[in-house]
C-alpha cells in the first residue's frame, strides 16, 4: 500500500514505512534526533521537590541490547544497502553510542531508499557532530553518484558558547537524489543595491542589464560544442551554455529546443549581444538574482537597506525567531526552510514525506504549496500539536492514534509503550518519559502552574496501566513513588474505569493538595474509558511542557474525535 495523502502516523517511522510500496514518495525531508550528546530539557519549576526535569527527548545514544540487535540484523543481511558501510563503521567506532545511532539511522534510511522514486530527492538535516558519518552512510545507501549538495544552514545569529571553539551556529543538510533525472528547480535570492549599482550599469528598453557570459567552462561534444554563426567556444576551452532564466522565459514548446536553435531565438529577441569585437554574450537582467547556493545564511539588518526588493529578501531562510511562528517545540525549524526545499525539489501534486515530523513544519509547508504529504512521529504530543496549531482547517487522517475505547485497548496490547505515551498526553500538561524501561514507576510528569498552598513541590506524576484488570498493589506502589518523589499529586491511569471501594479508600489516604484556595486529591484515578466519555480528572492548571505557559485543559482533549482512521 501507499501512504495516504494528508495523513499523520503515530509510531516509529520504520514500522509504518516498511508497510508501504516501493517508489511511492517524491520527496523526503527528515530532521531526526541528532547524536549531539545534548539533552533537550523542559524545565519544571520545582521548589523543595528535588530535581524535576523532564527530558522532552533524550538526544544521547548508548550501546545497548537494541543497538546490538540492529547491528546483527544489518551485518547479517548482505543485500541491504547499508550493509557494507555499517560493517566498516563497526571497525572504526566499535560498540559505541555513535554506532548505536548510525545503526538506528541505517535501518530507516534503507527503507527510505526503497520507497523514494528514482526521480525523487531526500534531504537529511543533521548537525556537524554526525554529518560526516551520515554522509558516508548516505553514500552507501543512495550512491555517491547521487550526492548533490552539503547545504550549510545558519540556524541562529550567534552562540556564546563557553568553550575552546568557534560559535556553532549552523546545521548541515545532506541532499541526495534518487537517480540521475530528478526534480530540481531552485529559486533566486536578490542582489544587493551595491552590487546592482556596480554591475548593472547598462540600460535598454527592457531596463538595466549587465553583459554576461554565454558559455560555460569545459569543452563538450554535441551541439553545445559546435560553432554558432562563426563563433567557436572550444579554443577558449568552453561550450555554449544557455542561462536558465533565458530558457524559462520561453513558451513551453520551445524550452526543449537544441542549443543553436535557442541561440537563434534569443538573437532575434535582442537578448544577445553579438558584435565583431566581442564574443557573444547575453543581457542579464537584475531581476534574475542569484540562484540558490549551498550556503543558506540570512544576514540580519539587511531587509529594506541593502536589497532592492523586500519581497525577495523575505524568501531568505531566516532562523526561527518569530514569536508568532514558535510553538515551543524543541528543534522546531522555520517554515521558510521547508518551503525552499519543497519548491526546489518537487512539483505540485508530488508526495512529500517527513518521517520525523515533530511539530509539523514540513506538512504545513507541503499543504500550503499544493503537495500531497504524510508525516510520522513517535510522539503523540507532536501529532496533537500539529492538529491543534498547524492544520486547523485541513482534513487530516491520523493512523495509530486511538479513536475509541476499543482501538485504545488494541494499541495497549500491540504497542504498550506507544499506548503509555499517548495516554500520558491525554492528561492536560503531562509529558511522557523518554525512557520507558526502568523508569522508576513513573510514565509521565507535569508541573503545577501555581505553587500549592500546603505543599512545597509543584511536581505531578503519572503512571499508566494498560491491562484490563485493576490491581490494588500496583496503585499502592505508585502511591509510594508519589510520596518518595515528594510530588504534589499523582494520576493513576488505567484502560478501564476503576471505582472499587478499596481503591477509593487507598487514594483518600494521601489527602488533598490546596492550590489558590481550591482543594484537589493528591492521588487521582482516571481511565481512558472516561477520556472517550469526555470526562477529565479534576486537576489544578499545569504548565505547558513545551512553553511553560498555563496549559488550557480543553486544548488537546478536543482532538479525540478529529478525523481519526
Amino acid at each position: 500500500m501507499n501512504p495516504s495523502p494528508s495523513s499523520l502516523y503515530y509510531g516509529d517511522c520504520l514500522d509504518w514505512m516498511s508497510q508501504w510500496d516501493d517508489q511511492c514518495v517524491d520527496l523526503i525531508y527528515l530532521d531526526p534526533p541528532f547524536n549531539s550528546n545534548q539533552d533537550y530539557n523542559i524545565l519544571y519549576s520545582d521548589t523543595g521537590g528535588g530535581d524535576a526535569q523532564f527530558r522532552a527527548f533524550n538526544d544521547t545514544w548508548y550501546w545497548d541490547t537494541a543497538a546490538a540487535d540492529r547491528l546483527e540484523r544489518i551485518c547479517g543481511a548482505v543485500a541491504r544497502p547499508s550493509h557494507q558501510v555499517i560493517k566498516g563503521l563497526r571497525t572504526v567506532l566499535k560498540k559505541s553510542g555513535a554506532l548505536a545511532y548510525l545503526t538506528y539511522m541505517a535501518e530507516r534510511l534503507d527503507v527510505m531508499h526503497r520507497i523514494l522514486k528514482p526521480s525523487g530527492s531526500i534531504y537529511l538535516h543533521c548537525d556537524p557532530t554526525m554529518s560526516h558519518y551520515l554522509k558516508v552512510l548516505m553514500d552507501g545507501i543512495f550512491g555517491p553518484e547521487n550526492f548533490r549538495n552539503e547545504i550549510i544552514w545558519r540556524r541562529t545569529g550567534s552562540h556564546n558558547k563557553l568553550s575552546l571553539q568557534y560559535g556553532p551556529i549552523h546545521d548541515v543538510i545532506l541532499f541526495y537524489s534518487g537517480g540521475k533525472d530528478f526534480t530540481f528547480s531552485p529559486g533566486h535570492t536578490t542582489y544587493t543595491n551595491q552590487y546592482i549599482k556596480k554591475h548593472f550599469y547598462k540600460r535598454d528598453n527592457k531596463g538595466k542589464y549587465r553583459p554576461n557570459e554565454l558559455t560555460g567552462s569545459g569543452t563538450r561534444g554535441g551541439v553545445s560544442g559546435l560553432p554558432w554563426r562563426g563563433y567557436d567556444p572550444t579554443p577558449k576551452g568552453r561550450h555554449w551554455a544557455i542561462p536558465r532564466a533565458l530558457r524559462e522565459s520561453l513558451p513551453e514548446e520551445q524550452k526543449s529546443l537544441k542549443t543553436h536553435d535557442l541561440l537563434d531565438i534569443f538573437h532575434e529577441t535582442g537578448d544577445l549581444i553579438v558584435s565583431e569585437n566581442t564574443f557573444p554574450r547575453y543581457r542579464q537582467r537584475k531581476g534574475e538574482g542569484v540562484l540558490y547556493q549551498d550556503i543558506w545564511a540570512y544576514q540580519p539588518g539587511t531587509k529594506g537597506v541593502l536589497y532592492a526588493s523586500e519581497k525577495e529578501i523575505d524568501r531568505d531562510v531566516k532562523w526561527l525567531d518569530s514569536e508568532s511562528e514558535k510553538l515551543g517545540y524543541p528543534t522546531q525549524k522555520p517554515l521558510g526552510l521547508l518551503k525552499r526545499i519543497i519548491e526546489t525539489s518537487s512539483k505540485k501534486g508530488d508526495f512529500v514525506l517527513d518521517p520525523f515530523c515533530g511539530c509539523g513544519t514540513t506538512v504545513e509547508a507541503a499543504e500550503g504549496l499544493g503537495r500531497k504529504w504524510a508525516g510520522v512521529d513517535i510522539s503523540s504530543f507532536a501529532i496533537d500539536l500539529i492538529l491543534a496549531h498547524r492544520l486547523k482547517m485541513a482534513h487530516v487522517t491520523t493512523y495509530g492514534i486511538p479513536y475509541d475505547h476499543r482501538s485504545a485497548r488494541k494499541l495497549s496490547k500491540e504497542c504498550p509503550f506507544n499506548f503509555e505515551s499517548w495516554a500520558v498526553t491525554r492528561l492536560p500538561g503531562f509529558a511522557p518519559n523518554s525512557k520507558q524501561r526502568g523508569d522508576g514507576g513513573v510514565d509521565g510528569r507535569a508541573t503545577l502552574y501555581k505553587k500549592p498552598d500546603n505543599w512545597k513541590s509543584r511536581l505531578a506524576l503519572a503512571q499508566v496501566k494498560g491491562g484490563r484488570n485493576f490491581r490494588l498493589d500496583e496503585l499502592r506502589a505508585f502511591m509510594r513513588v508519589t510520596n518518595r518523589d515528594k510530588a504534589a499529586l499523582g494520576c493513576f491511569v488505567t484502560l478501564n474505569k476503576v471505582s472499587t471501594p478499596a481503591s477509593k479508600r487507598e487514594t483518600a489516604e494521601l489527602g488533598k493538595v490546596r492550590v489558590s484556595g481550591h482543594e484537589y486529591r493528591r492521588m487521582n484515578l482516571w481511565s481512558i474509558e472516561e477520556f472517550f466519555d469526555d470526562r477529565i480528572p479534576s486537576l489544578p492548571i499545569m504548565r505547558n511542557p513545551y512553553t511553560g505557559k498555563p496549559f488550557v485543559q480543553t486544548g488537546l482533549f478536543t482532538l479525540g474525535t478529529r478525523h481519526h482512521a
